[in-house]
Order: C-alpha cells, then sequence, then structure tokens
C-alpha cells in the first residue's frame, strides 16, 4: 500500500469553512472520516482520481477540485485549498503551491467598498 498525505486547507478569512467537512473521493468512492488538516490515504500504488470539494447549498459541490495522479510506492504529499468564492473551483495539487482562487477580487471589493465607507464620511 502506498499513503497519498493530502493536507485540506481553507483561506484564512473562509471562517464558515469551519462550519463544514470537506469531501474526499478516490476513484469516486468516498475517503471517511476527512477533515480540515492532515488526511492520510492508503491505497494501492498506481493511477488514482483523487477528487475534493466542500458539501454546500449551491453549488452542491463547491470548491471541487480533480486530480489524476499515478501513486508511487513511497507515496505522494499533496494539498488542497478551497477557494475565496464558492462558485470557483479549488486548487489541488503539490505543497506550498496552491492558492486560494477569488481572493484577489474579494480583497480589491472589500477596499474599495471601505473606501468609499471612509471617503462618504470624511465629505459629508
Amino acid at each position: 500500500m502506498a499513503l497519498i498525505a493530502l493536507e485540506l486547507k481553507h483561506p484564512v478569512d473562509g471562517w464558515l469553512y469551519k462550519a463544514t467537512t470537506p469531501k474526499i473521493l478516490v476513484d469516486g468512492a468516498e475517503f471517511p472520516g476527512s477533515d480540515w488538516g492532515r488526511n492520510g490515504i492508503q491505497v494501492a500504488p498506481g493511477a488514482h482520481r483523487l477528487e475534493v470539494y466542500v458539501p454546500y447549498v449551491l453549488p452542491r459541490r463547491a470548491g471541487r477540485a480533480v486530480l489524476d495522479l499515478t501513486v508511487p510506492e513511497v507515496g505522494v504529499a499533496l494539498e488542497y485549498m478551497a477557494p475565496s468564492v464558492t462558485f470557483a473551483k479549488g486548487s489541488l495539487g503539490t505543497p506550498g503551491q496552491q492558492k486560494s482562487t477569488g481572493s484577489k477580487p474579494i480583497r480589491i471589493t472589500s477596499f474599495v467598498i471601505i473606501g468609499l465607507v471612509v471617503a462618504y464620511y470624511l465629505l459629508r
């Protein structure tokens, strides 16, 4: 058996994710007991399809990310990053390189709103 060491992460400002439990599917079968943080998945060495998503109202599979990979006998380390926007895709791949999709537009929108509120109160 080989190990897929999968780290499940969400954006720091994504507090709603703490109320959910992500789902992991390996070759279409749900991996039981998944949660945010480190997950160890035992698989046979070889080709596999890994899918990660967060159950939500709409869409039903928020932040869905799919990766086809070949797991060597020594195993593989991967990282999943949930998106900042529920309709965006999640990011699944090499640890340390996964970014939260949609975080820049959210931050820009927040700064614009804050700027408008400050300008309103300064100019009245």
